[in-house]
């Protein structure tokens, strides 16, 4: 009985060896650029640039009112492992208004075809406007690869 539960941890152990490993070959080999943006009628707009490095990430968040004045503003940075157009990160969060930090774990899907990139998130959630109503952040932001 002892062996085998040895024999399964040692699987299960390989097997998140084996996994962290691609992710992280992948990410170091990895450098790209992208900016995407998403456009809500009658509330503003809001832009999100992404630099990855050899592993790590640089974002930054901007949303804007109707009148183009930045209302949020956030900057992460950290690491990220890569699994083909799936993007796993962990990065330090930093609300530039305020300077609160604090660790984030984020996941995206890019798909990028030339110069047009998309990004897909399930991590998007509401904005309460300064009216009080709540904005629903959409998934899918188009862009470039810069």
């Amino acid at each position: 009985m002892v062996k085998h539960l040895q024999k399964a941890i040692l699987g299960v152990t390989l097997a998140l060896v084996a996994a962290l490993s691609i992710g992280f070959i992948s990410a170091f080999s990895t450098i790209n650029k992208y900016q995407f943006h998403s456009h809500y009628a009658g509330v503003g707009h809001e832009s999100f640039m992404m630099t990855q490095i050899r592993g790590r990430i640089k974002m930054q968040y901007f949303g804007y009112n109707i009148d183009n004045d930045i209302v949020v503003s956030k900057q992460f940075y950290g690491l990220f492992l890569r699994y083909g157009a799936h993007y796993f990160v962990l990065a330090k969060e930093q609300n530039t208004a305020d300077h609160n930090q604090h660790l984030t774990a984020r996941s995206y899907f890019i798909e990028s075809n030339g110069e047009n990139a998309i990004l897909i998130s399930d991590q998007r959630g509401v904005f309460i406007t300064k009216s009080k109503t709540p904005l629903h952040l959409n998934s899918v932001l188009t862009g470039s690869v810069v």
